[in-house]
C-alpha cells in the first residue's frame, strides 16, 4: 500500500514528465519519463505484474532490435554463417535468451541484464579489458602459482602434518539435544533406575586436523594461504621455540609469504593494474586526437593559428566528417548509371579500398578540395582516400 501523499506525488511527476518532454532533451527527457512511468506502474499493479509487463516488453524490444541488426548486418550479401558468428549478434541473442528465461523461468535471471551497463559504459569495459588483454601472462602467472602451492602443500604433508589444525564450526547433530538430556537424566538417576550404559561426549577442543591427506593438504594451502595476508602461517598452529622443528616452521612460512603472497600475487595485480593505466591513457589520447585534429585531412589545431580560417571553423565547414559520410550514403545508395565524375571516382576508390585497404591505408588524394558545401549541404565533390577507408570500412 502506498500513502495518499506518495500516490498524488507519482501521479504529479509522471504527468510533469509527460509535458516537459517537449522542452527537454531528448535521452534526459525520455528517461525521467520511463523512471516516473515504472514506479507508478509497481505501486499500481504491484511488483509482479509490474515486472512481467517490463519483461515482456523488453523481450518483444530486443527481438524487434535483432531482426533489423541482422538485416543491417547484410544477412543475404553476407551469408547467414558470417552474421551469427559476429560477437555483436552473439551478445545480442544472449541478452534475448536471458530476457526469455527472466520472463518465464525465473525472475532472478533478469539481474543478469545489469552487465549490459559494463558494454555501454567504456570506463567499466577497460576494466574487464584489463584483464582479458593480457590474459595469457596472467593465466600462466596463476599456474606457476599453483604449482608453488603445490610444492608447499607437499613439504606440509610431509614434515608438518601435525601443524595443520584448524579452528572449525561444526553444525549441531541431529539427536545431540537428546543426548545432552539423557546425560543430565543418567547423572542424576537411581542405582536401580540407571541405563545399563550411558554414552560419554568425546573430547572436543574446537579444531581439526587438515593435512591428513595431500588433498586437503592443497585444498587448505590454496583455500587459506592465498585470503590470508600472511600466508598459510596465519592459520597453522603456533610451535614452541622449544619444538625441534621450530626453524623450520619459520622458514616454511616466510617462503611461502615473500614468495607467493608478495612476488606472485603482485606480479598479478600490476599486469591488471599497467594494463588499465594503457587503456586508460589509449582513451585519453584518442579523445585529445578527436578534439585537437581534424578527422579528414589530419591537420592539428595549432597549424590554423594566424590564419582567415579557424580550426573550429575548418572541421565545420571545410572539413566536416558528417557531410563526407553523407556522400558514401549518396554514392553506395544511387543508381551507378546515374553517377557525376567524382561520384565515379569516389565509388571505384570505396571498391579498391575495399579489396586492398592495407595498400590504400597511407594514401591521401584529395580531389576538389576547394569546394567549401554550404550549410546544411553536404559536398558531392570533396572527398579523401582516407575518408573513404574509415567509413567505408
Amino acid at each position: 500500500t502506498l500513502s495518499p501523499f506518495w500516490n498524488i506525488s507519482l501521479w504529479v511527476a509522471l504527468g510533469v514528465f509527460t509535458s516537459l518532454l517537449a522542452f527537454l532533451p531528448k535521452p534526459l527527457g525520455i528517461l525521467f519519463l520511463l523512471v516516473s512511468l515504472i514506479l507508478r506502474a509497481i505501486y499500481t499493479m504491484g511488483l509482479a505484474p509490474a515486472l512481467l509487463l517490463l519483461g515482456a516488453v523488453n523481450l518483444f524490444n530486443k527481438l524487434v532490435f535483432l531482426v533489423s541488426f541482422v538485416g543491417n548486418q547484410g544477412t543475404f550479401t553476407r551469408g547467414y554463417k558470417a552474421v551469427v558468428m559476429d560477437m555483436l549478434f552473439i551478445y545480442h541473442l544472449g541478452y534475448a535468451i536471458i530476457c526469455v528465461l527472466g520472463l518465464f523461468v525465473h525472475e532472478f535471471f533478469y539481474s543478469f541484464l545489469l552487465f549490459d551497463l559494463v558494454i555501454r559504459e567504456e570506463t567499466l569495459l577497460n576494466v574487464i579489458k584489463s584483464v582479458t588483454r593480457n590474459g595469457r601472462s596472467i593465466i600462466l602467472t596463476a599456474v606457476l602459482a599453483i604449482f608453488l602451492v603445490y610444492f608447499f602443500s607437499i613439504i606440509g604433508f610431509l614434515f608438518l602434518k601435525d601443524d595443520f589444525r584448524m579452528e572449525v564450526d561444526r553444525l549441531p547433530t541431529p539427536g545431540k539435544g537428546d543426548q545432552l538430556s539423557n546425560n543430565e537424566v543418567a547423572g542424576s538417576c537411581t542405582k536401580d533406575s540407571c541405563p545399563l550404559s550411558t554414552p560419554q561426549p568425546g573430547p572436543d577442543d574446537g579444531t581439526e586436523r587438515v593435512c591428513d591427506t595431500l588433498l586437503m593438504c592443497i585444498i587448505t594451502v590454496l583455500n587459506q594461504g592465498l585470503r590470508n595476508g600472511g600466508g598459510v602461517g596465519d592459520i597453522l598452529r603456533r610451535p614452541s621455540k622449544e619444538e625441534p622443528l621450530f626453524a623450520a616452521r619459520v622458514v616454511y612460512d616466510l617462503l611461502f609469504f615473500f614468495i607467493v603472497i608478495i612476488i606472485v600475487l603482485n606480479l598479478i595485480f600490476g599486469v591488471i593494474i599497467d594494463t588499465f593505466a594503457d587503456l586508460r591513457s589509449e582513451k585519453q589520447r584518442k579523445e585529445e586526437i578527436l578534439k585537437t585534429t581534424c578527422f579528414i585531412c589530419g591537420l592539428e589545431r595549432d597549424k590554423f593559428d594566424n590564419k582567415t580560417v579557424s580550426f573550429e571553423e575548418h572541421i565545420k565547414s571545410e572539413h566536416n566528417m558528417w557531410h563526407y559520410l553523407y556522400f558514401l550514403v549518396l554514392v553506395r545508395v544511387k543508381d551507378p548509371t546515374e553517377y557525376t565524375g567524382p561520384e565515379s571516382y569516389v565509388a571505384q576508390m570505396i571498391a579498391v579500398s575495399k579489396q586492398n585497404k592495407h595498400a590504400l591505408h597511407k594514401q591521401e588524394i584529395v580531389t576538389h578540395t576547394s569546394f567549401i558545401p554550404p550549410k546544411n549541404v553536404f559536398p558531392q565533390s570533396c572527398l579523401t582516400i582516407k575518408a573513404v577507408d574509415l567509413f567505408a570500412s
